[in-house]
């Protein structure tokens, strides 16, 4: 009888026996994919810079809709020791229309990447002539928890004084041409002067506040809307609106 020979098997690893390892493996993988989850959410939400985490970055801190005078004042949900000062300028600005029965005050805010931008709207119903409007607003850097100046701003999105000048008269002059096609009165009844005289404005810089909406650079301009030819059904609240900047420069 022919004896059998011995094969010598070769020892492969089994999965099965490395059971414990491979679970501790795919434990710490799933906290680790946790952990960024979370830090990215706290870091989504600012959750770790706000004052108040169950809040949103701006929230309403008083509000007063007894009236069809709408009165909502913000408040900047952030911690760091600045932005007590900006909640402070906040409630000064927003005092007057506040205690005036006929005033109004409201808010928007955006955050577009690490800018955080609040922009107040107010009208003054109980002014002479007309109801005047007036624009504040407030850009701040997230990440770096500070407020950032007009001049950084317009720098980010590579624009100038200048440049904003002249794209506000741009835009003054369509406002003033449509007005006249659509026959609130002639240009020789009302020049191009005698329009800006009823819009209060003597420099286009003056009175402008800007904001960054949709990853774009906009201006809030004030400007009076009434006039003895009826130009307020022309104008909306869109109107104050103009924008700056399609996007941010880049820098190489």
């Amino acid at each position: 009888m022919a004896s059998r020979r011995k094969v010598k098997r070769t020892q492969i690893p089994s999965i099965l026996t490395n059971k414990p390892v491979i679970y501790t493996f795919a434990i710490l993988f799933v906290a680790l994919i946790i952990y960024v989850f979370i830090q990215n959410t706290n870091n989504t939400n600012y959750k770790n810079i706000k004052q108040n985490k169950n809040e949103y970055l701006v929230y309403t801190k008083y509000s007063d809709h007894n009236t069809q005078y709408t009165k909502d004042v913000p408040y900047v949900n952030l911690k760091a020791e600045v932005f007590k000062e900006v909640n402070k300028d906040i409630l000064t600005f927003s005092n007057k229309y506040m205690e005036a029965e006929k005033g109004v005050i409201t808010y928007d805010y955006a955050v577009n990447g690490t800018i955080l931008s609040v922009v107040l709207k107010a009208i003054n119903n109980e002014s002479v002539y007309a109801p005047e409007p007036y624009f504040r607003t407030y850009n701040i850097n997230l990440e770096k928890e500070e407020v950032i100046a007009d001049e950084a701003l317009l720098e980010f999105f590579g624009v100038t004084k200048s440049s904003i000048s002249r794209k506000l008269e741009r835009q003054f002059q369509k406002y003033y041409s449509d007005i006249v096609k659509q026959g609130y009165y002639t240009s020789n009844e009302c020049s191009y002067e005698c329009f800006l005289k009823w819009r209060g404005i003597n420099n286009y810089l003056d009175n402008v506040s800007f904001y960054v909406k949709d990853g774009k650079l906009v201006a809030y301009k004030t400007f009076v809307a009434h006039s003895m030819f009826g130009e307020e059904e022309y104008f909306d609240d869109n109107s104050f609106e103009f924008l700056i900047a399609e996007k941010p420069i880049t820098i190489e």
